[in-house]
């Protein structure tokens, strides 16, 4: 069965026969399997059993989202359940609801995101984002060079005013499309893949490239307060998101990076 990931068509196998088996252990019987939308770089499938929907995501990266759901979910964020986790696959449950744009929803995702933002941990945040300037070679094929040449002027210096950044827990990809709720109420924040550690601004960085009223409305919800300051964080924060994603994208061999190449240069003007 083939579907579309980032605009070009790929053909999705069903999931692995171990992976499947577990599902029909702990779930019953799986009536209906569907390949769900995503990223090039994992698999996800919607499982239609007697005991309701729930879904199976292969990857990489699933005990680390599986472990970033449980301590999201241990601050009152409600990540999605996870049932079970093996090296190479999870089975979680459904959110209930769907996408929203309720302006309440985006103010409650910046409550839960602050209580997020008080779990510390470890991990390196400045090699982290010094990593995607050293590797940009690799995208000398997709970055023009006038772009390289201008990130590699701004971004490391930006990189050492966030030296003494305390990692946190960080969800690294948010926006209204992860954010499902019912009517006003947040349902879950779903797909936790990028889960990492680092600067808490990175998320929200993230968040407002969804634009004005649902920046203002996350903002007014984690208590965050608009300097010229924040603005130029955010910015280039805004800059090293989209390099992350242009390098995820391309190891995984996707082609999705024309709107990743927009934010920064539109950005890196500014």
């Amino acid at each position: 069965m083939g579907f579309t990931v980032h605009g070009y068509a790929d053909v999705v196998p069903p999931p692995p026969l171990d992976a499947r088996a577990l599902a029909d252990a702990v779930l019953g019987p799986v009536a209906m399997v569907e390949p769900v939308q995503g990223f090039a770089g994992n698999q996800t499938f919607r499982l239609h059993t007697s005991r309701g929907v729930y879904y199976l995501k292969s990857g990489t990266t699933v005990e680390a989202e599986a472990r970033a759901c449980a301590l999201a979910r241990s601050v009152g964020v409600p990540a999605p359940e996870v049932l079970v986790v093996e090296p190479s696959y999870l089975i979680c449950a459904e959110v209930p609801g769907g996408p929203s744009e309720a302006s309440a929803v985006f103010e409650a995702a910046g409550r839960g995101f602050r209580r997020l933002h008080s779990l510390r941990g470890e991990g390196n945040w400045v090699a982290q984002l010094q990593q995607t300037i050293e590797r940009l070679d690799v995208l000398a094929d997709v970055v023009p060079d006038d772009l390289a040449r201008r990130v590699r002027e701004v971004v490391p210096p930006f990189i050492d005013t966030v030296a003494e950044v305390e990692p946190v827990l960080l969800h690294a990809d948010l926006h209204p499309r992860h954010l499902y709720a019912v009517g006003n109420e947040l349902t879950g924040v779903i797909d936790w893949g990028d889960a990492m550690y680092g600067d808490p601004l990175f998320d929200v960085a993230r968040f407002t490239m969804s634009g004005e009223a649902a920046t203002e409305a996350f903002l007014a919800g984690y208590d965050l307060r608009r300097t010229p300051d924040l603005d130029r964080t955010l910015s280039s924060y805004r800059v090293v998101w989209s390099l992350m994603a242009l390098h995820a994208e391309h190891e995984a061999g996707g082609d999705w990076f024309a709107a990743h190449i927009e934010t920064m240069t539109r950005e890196l003007a500014a």
